[in-house]
């Protein structure tokens, strides 16, 4: 009889259809599992991770340092676990951040250094432009000194205004070019070509020596109205200062004085009190106010009351005030008495000439008449 363990003993054939058929049970198994995994029937050792979510609309920056440590490393529910990996993901995500932010920190030192370095070679160099523009200026103001000494048509008119201004403590006026003499009118000339030449042909940009010395002899070439106007206001306010009243003598009275500036600072003003009593819708609002801020009155602007006035209307003064704080607007009330104005001051010119020769025929009839006739129609015209 053979040996127990002999008997127990497979034979090879035997042991190779035993490990097989082992394998085969296996691969059922798993392949059993894995169709009930896909059909949605779950191990009884398999489980979805819970999702755990925060409120990012809460700000909670105060707590980013607080977490020390995890108070249940191993025994813990899945949604504690879910927590505890979402947060330990977040803190590697801010490593790296902080890991950027020295490496732009780094770059943002080194472009500091360079850029404190570039400033300063700035300020060196704005130094010596400063100190070159000086030099320059320098040479500029030698050469156009030395132009202006130098024999031409141009800088011997020159020096004859210079002289002429030297002589007579003024410039020619410009009315001169055809009633003054001979160098006056040469003169007056010159001064307007200067004039078209800066406001026209970029004459003080290509010559400023030239222009600078015109300049220095008191020629404005700014719009000449409003140097005119400017001029002529600041004698008004002399004469206020000196007279204590804007009221201006007669025309008559002005001429009588001899005094041609007192007759020219008449004259300029009645225009312009003339042009806004009746052209007042084209003045200029900051001109009216300019004259009623000193005090200026256009009632009745002089001594002698015989500038056409009407009582009944509303004072002068009161519209413009009116017109200078509405913006260069009137009423319809002001217009018809600026309209009343004018119809009193400028009646058509067939009126006036009708006037004349319906004064003509009244007096020849009046000749014809007899004393007694005479007497009594001027007794009814008194």
């Amino acid at each position: 009889p053979m040996p127990d363990s002999l008997e127990a003993a497979p034979t090879e054939g035997e042991s190779l259809v035993d490990d097989s058929s082992k394998r085969g049970v296996k691969r059922r198994r798993s392949n059993e599992n894995l169709s009930n995994i896909e059909g949605g029937q779950e191990s009884a050792d398999y489980s979805d991770p819970p999702v755990v979510t925060i409120d990012e609309s809460e700000d909670h920056s105060n707590l980013a340092h607080a977490f020390k440590q995890r108070l249940f490393p191993k025994d813990c529910s899945d949604t504690l676990s879910t927590a505890y990996s979402q947060r330990d993901a977040t803190v590697q995500e801010r490593k790296q951040l902080r890991k950027n932010k020295r490496v732009v920190l780094s770059d943002l030192k080194a472009l500091r250094e360079q850029f404190y370095a570039k400033k300063k070679e700035l300020l060196v160099m704005n130094s010596s432009l400063k100190a070159n523009s000086k030099k320059l200026g320098g040479w500029n103001r030698k050469v156009f000194d030395l132009e202006l000494q130098e024999s031409c048509p141009w800088n011997d008119k020159l020096q004859k205004l210079r002289d002429y201004v030297g002589e007579n403590g003024k410039l020619p006026e410009l009315n001169q070019r055809k009633r003054g003499s001979g160098e006056e009118k040469m003169l007056a000339t010159f001064i307007a070509s200067a004039k078209n030449k800066v406001n026209n042909h970029n004459f003080a940009s290509k010559y400023p020596h030239r222009a600078m010395a015109l300049e220095e002899l008191g020629v404005n070439f700014g719009n000449e109205n409003e140097a005119k106007f400017e001029m002529m206001f600041q004698k008004l306010l002399d004469y206020k200062k000196e007279h204590g009243t804007f009221r201006i003598p007669s025309l008559k009275l002005c001429q009588e004085s001899g005094c041609k500036e007192l007759v020219k600072l008449h004259h300029w003003v009645f225009t312009h009190v003339a042009a806004f009593r009746y052209q007042l819708p084209t003045k200029k609002v900051e001109i009216a106010k300019r004259f009623l801020d000193v005090g200026f009155s256009f009632e009745r602007w002089y001594a002698t009351n015989t500038h056409v006035f009407e009582r009944d209307l509303p004072k002068f003064d009161d519209i413009i005030r009116r017109y200078v704080q509405n913006g260069g607007k009137m009423t319809d009330e002001d217009a018809r008495v600026v309209k009343a104005h004018q119809a009193l001051s400028s009646p058509k010119k067939k009126k006036r000439k009708q006037s004349k020769t319906k004064g003509k025929e009244d007096e020849e009839k009046l000749e014809q008449l007899t004393t007694a006739d005479a007497d009594v129609l001027n007794g009814a015209a008194v």
